[in-house]
């Protein structure tokens, strides 16, 4: 059984690596079998699987962001393998410039030490009680 805050570390370790664009340190935190799903009330919700298409996504922010981060706002520890990020998302538009902001909720499982799932929802209290 993992040692308390191991797998929210490794969830910190992940979003570390997506905020700074680097795509193979967030790769090999990811897990082979990897899943994402983004929240659905997103247009053009994304629906990611393995990580050749993680890569490609993180790829794709480049093409329409200058910038990008999501700022932890709380971090929630459901055992053994579950880790809830709510956060706040900001982005910046690559042509306009324009500041976005909004808060969303990531619902993570961790197998072996790395990311399996990754699924957005609006809030917190979106997210399954129980995987």
């Amino acid at each position: 059984m993992p040692a308390v805050g191991e797998n929210a570390e490794i969830v910190r370790a992940w979003q570390r690596a997506a905020n700074l664009g680097r795509v193979d340190d967030l790769l090999a935190l990811t897990h082979a079998a990897f899943e994402m799903t983004e929240p659905r009330a997103l247009p053009g919700a994304a629906h990611v699987r393995g990580r050749e298409e993680l890569r490609s996504y993180a790829h794709g922010w480049a093409r329409n962001w200058s910038e990008w981060e999501w700022r932890e706002d709380e971090l929630i520890e459901l055992p053994p393998d579950r880790v809830v990020l709510d956060s706040t998302l900001r982005l910046r538009g690559l042509r306009s410039s324009i500041w976005v902001e909004h808060r969303w909720a990531y619902l993570f499982v961790v197998c072996d030490g790395l990311i399996l799932r990754n699924d957005g929802f609006l809030c917190k209290e979106e997210v399954p009680a129980s995987g």
